[in-house]
């Protein structure tokens, strides 16, 4: 503590009004200290009552000399000169160091660096700590250098930084300035601070009396610990204290507070565990304007409110416009709070799906501008046009480089083109971002005689770093119950119960940081409590102590791993009693639940298909019933989708797509004699020409057509394709392809489905092969013969489309650079190479299910039916047989499935009324599994 020896004086006993003033460590201490000043003068009846005077000693110095210079009482050449900021003087170093044409400047980050410069200077300064000529090394020598440069360019523009502006105030103090109260309280003030110190030496030579200021509650708490399995849990055991405290008590003035070590890493956690255990109703988009029982005293950065991260992603857009992240355009036209962001909405979401398939990760505004003009005409958009034609114009037509308050008035005009904030009205929250956003914007032009003329770039790179570094806070009507902070924030008002998070070993005391350019031993002997660990120890013993006077109710709280790493509470808890968990939040947040109000739900049965219900999906629906019937339910009937991934070049389903044109174009009017009468010269010719066939008609339907380079690379590939794969068909027995790509309508118990077979080959004796093209090297023949078919296509074509014809076998043909094939299975031996009869895969196709060739077909049929009638009739369990046939599927999330296993290891703790509710549902799976059994209900083999 800074001065021991001083009085202790209790905050009850302070009267308001000018005398005495209040010097905080913290300016939220300083704000805290007049709240619990007027809550005192409420308890007492008090009306009115003039305010206890509280502040930081750099706010209070910055008034007190503000006032001797309007008066006159300091002469105005006193203060000649600008005074510089931190941004500002941030700014100087990170030019200083830019400038250095040493090796050693190269090796760091700037903008980290010029920090870790700035401080240095300071420290030196306060502690006066001198380097021997021993301790200086490479980067001591080159932080010299930063620093001459730093003050050549200060002295040059007459500019004074922050740490001279402090001393040249208290040097005025100590000349003999008015207006010192005559008495000066001290809070919060517990590590050593040489600014302060002096401060306080010479505020007793002129006569002030000086005091500590006791803010503590009435008595001290014993405080009590909680050890917590991890730091989850941590969070959860807070949120349901603070749930609880605020449940029993009656009073809407009890205030709570919650402290968290290293509360940025933890902050979405224990903010989504306090809107949990506070708020369990509050769901969705219309509650956002409700002020919730908890806040972040600390704020937030302004860059993370989302209206100024639209902002300034629109602005990385006009100042990189030729290389935007698909990732981040997608966001943009999701995202509100620009354009037309209410009426187009629908539009905008519909056009950020469709880009994902034409445009790869990375393009350019124009080609973005380009691929919307396209999607327009199915997707009218006016006003997303029309505005990025505005941010197109604006590219094209912007100064090169220009003082950073010009960039400040074009980014607000830019940003009025487009649009921003949006169309809605703004909630308040809202409102207050926007406005710090603008005041940030017009705030550019401090930097004017720093940084002279920049690039837009670098305009961009300063607004963003401002954003990131100013910490938003909303303001509220009412006061908040529960108030969450960083450590260095819980030395506060009085409150009626306090929680400190995360006291682990390492994290508590904190670990010493010297700064790293300054020796660490000097800074140790010059007792600068970051580079001391002894020092820091102190300051906790003592913070601690504080904590324990500021509530008659504390918990310190620690984790006894993190992840699979063992640890261990602070040694500073030694002597605090440990007591049981707490009850989980779950528990707490169905204490508020009427068990009588809950309706239980069947949901393995959907509602059937109506008569005017139509569903997409031809057999991919099939598919995925046979595979799980809730997967078949979400994505086809729902329309649940997983969006496409954009991709750099051709994604796998293009290079598809492309090799079934290129074998499609080839076979027209072709068979097995046409192709045994080309020589090499012919094959190669006829190859390359439907290949050119198949990249024009790719490039017709693309937003672009591809660059030559990936467009020769590809025809490479496909001409190396069809040419071993033509080797596997010149050693077919004689066949003439009848149909290509060939689609049929079919109804399937009275679902209609729409197939497109491959290719089909009439044979020499007249019977059919049916072909299916895969260009991957996955073979799922293995379902032809079970009980839920997982790769219908082909057995929907042999058993349902050619029900007049004699179909002889059906394969896929494994088009691939190495081994390719086919795979299936023939009516006799030799009509495909590779194809085995059935007879030769009796493992597969037991003779007992499969005794013939027609039964086959038969069988199929009956099972396709099956899988339809399951569709039609609103079947849709989570079932299936291996949890490896969900590979591809793109519900997955939906399927909820380690919550179902978690359910179902515990079933046998629900009760009877839980389970009657949900009754079988008919399975004609492998082994007549029943989804009322746990194991059924996470599949067979769950």
């Amino acid at each position: 503590m800074i001065r021991p020896d001083l009085p202790l004086v209790p905050l009850a006993e302070l009267p308001g009004g000018p005398e005495p003033l209040v010097l905080c460590a913290t300016a939220r201490l300083a704000l805290d200290l007049r709240r619990a000043h007027g809550d005192l003068q409420v308890a007492r009846g008090a009306r009115t009552w003039r305010a206890l005077q509280s502040s930081t000693p750099a706010l209070w110095l910055d008034a007190l000399v503000s006032r001797a210079l309007l008066s006159g009482e300091i002469p105005p050449e006193a203060a000649a000169g600008s005074f510089l900021g931190h941004v500002q003087e941030r700014n100087l170093w990170e030019q200083a160091i830019a400038r250095d044409t040493g090796v050693v400047a190269d090796l760091f980050d700037r903008e980290g660096m010029a920090l870790a410069a700035m401080e240095a200077a300071s420290l030196q300064r306060a502690w006066r700590i001198e380097v021997p000529a021993a301790f200086h090394n490479s980067e001591y020598l080159a932080w010299l250098r930063w620093r001459e440069d730093v003050e050549a360019a200060s002295r040059s523009g007459g500019w004074r930084g922050m740490d001279e502006i402090l001393a040249w105030r208290v040097a005025c103090v100590e000349r003999g300035i008015g207006g010192l109260p005559a008495r000066i309280g001290l809070a919060g003030f517990v590590a050593p601070d040489p600014l302060v110190s002096h401060l306080l030496l010479v505020l007793e030579e002129r006569g002030v009396e000086l005091f500590h200021l006791d803010f503590g509650c009435a008595r001290e708490a014993a405080a009590r610990g909680i050890e917590c399995p991890d730091a989850e849990a941590e969070c959860l055991a807070a949120a349901t204290w603070a749930r609880r405290r605020l449940a029993q008590s009656g009073d809407a003035r009890l205030r709570l507070r919650i402290a968290v070590a290293e509360l940025p890493a933890r902050r979405r956690q224990l903010e989504a565990m306090l809107a949990e255990a506070l708020h369990p109703d509050v769901i969705g988009a219309g509650w956002a304007a409700q002020e919730r029982d908890y806040e972040f005293v600390g704020g937030e950065p302004l860059a993370e409110q989302p209206l100024v991260a639209t902002a300034l992603s629109l602005l990385q857009i006009f100042a990189s416009p030729r290389r935007v992240a698909q990732a981040n355009f997608g966001a943009l036209l999701c995202a509100p709070g620009w354009s037309a962001d209410v009426d187009e909405a629908d539009a905008r979401a519909s056009i950020e799906a469709g880009l994902r398939e034409m445009l790869p990760p990375e393009a350019s505004l124009e080609r973005f501008r380009a691929a919307i003009g396209r999607l327009a005409s199915r997707v009218p958009s006016p006003r997303l046009l029309a505005q990025l034609d505005t941010l197109l114009a604006a590219t094209r037509a912007a100064t090169r480089r220009q003082a950073p308050s010009a960039w400040g008035k074009a980014f607000t005009e830019l940003l009025d083109a487009l649009g921003w904030p949006g169309q809605r009205p703004l909630l308040a929250v809202e409102a207050g971002a926007v406005d710090e956003l603008r005041e940030l914007l017009a705030g550019l032009s401090a930097l004017d005689a720093i940084l002279g003329r920049i690039d837009r770039g670098e305009a961009l790179r300063q607004l963003r770093r401002q954003c990131r570094d100013r910490a938003f806070r909303a303001g509220r009507r009412t006061a908040p119950r529960v108030e969450v902070c960083s450590l260095d924030e819980a030395l506060a008002g009085a409150v009626d119960g306090l929680w400190v998070i995360g006291l682990n070993e390492g994290a508590w005391p904190p670990a010493p940081r010297p700064n790293p350019i300054l020796p660490s031993e000097l800074q140790r002997r010059a007792g600068i409590p970051a580079a001391r660990a002894d020092s820091l120890a102190d300051a906790a013993r003592e913070t601690q102590a504080l904590w324990c006077t500021s509530a008659p109710e504390v918990f310190f709280s620690w984790s006894q791993k993190e992840g699979e790493k063992a640890l261990r509470p602070s040694p500073l808890l030694a002597s605090v009693a440990v007591v049981g968990e707490m009850e989980p939040i779950d528990d707490v947040v169905l204490e508020r639940i009427d068990d009588a109000s809950l309706e239980r739900i069947y949901d393995a049965r959907a509602p059937e298909l109506g008569p005017e219900e139509r569903i997409r999906g031809g057999t991919g629906l099939l598919a995925a019933q046979a595979a799980c019937p809730a997967w078949a339910f979400y994505q086809y009937r729902l329309g649940a989708a997983v969006l496409p991934a954009p991709t750099f070049g051709l994604d796998a389903m293009a290079r598809g797509s492309l090799l079934h044109a290129a074998l499609e174009a080839f076979w027209v009017g072709r068979g097995l004699a046409e192709l045994l009468a080309m020589d090499d010269a012919m094959r190669a010719a006829e190859i390359a020409r439907v290949v050119a066939l198949a990249l024009d008609e790719f490039d017709c339907d693309a937003v672009e057509p591809l660059a030559p380079r990936l467009r020769g690379l590809e025809a490479e590939r496909l001409a190396e394709l069809l040419a071993s794969w033509l080797e596997v068909e010149a050693a077919r027995p004689p066949f003439r392809v009848l149909a290509r790509e060939e689609r049929h309508r079919l109804d399937i118990e009275g679902l209609p489905v729409t197939v497109v077979v491959d290719r089909v080959d009439e044979l020499a004796d007249g019977r059919l092969a049916i072909i299916d093209y895969k260009s991957g090297r996955s073979d799922r023949t293995a379902s032809w013969g079970a009980e839920r078919i997982l790769e219908p296509q082909l057995p929907i074509y042999a058993a349902l489309a050619f029900p007049d014809r004699a179909v002889a076998a059906v394969a896929l043909a494994r088009v691939t650079r190495e081994e390719p094939a086919f795979f299936g299975v023939a009516e006799d031996e030799g009509l495909l190479p590779n194809v085995k009869t059935l007879a030769q895969q009796r493992r597969r196709y037991g003779e007992e299910e499969f005794p013939d060739w027609p039964r086959l077909r038969a069988l199929w049929a009956e099972r396709i039916r099956e899988i339809a009638r399951e569709i039609r009739d609103g079947v849709a369990a989570v079932v299936f047989e291996d949890e490896k046939d969900l590979q591809f599927c793109e519900v997955k999330p939906l399927l909820r499935l380690a919550e179902r296993q978690q359910q179902m290891e515990s079933a046998e703790a629900l009760s009877p009324a839980y389970v009657d509710n949900y009754p079988p549902v008919p399975h004609s799976g492998k082994g007549g599994d029943d989804v009322s059994s746990p194991s059924a209900a996470m599949g067979g083999r769950a």
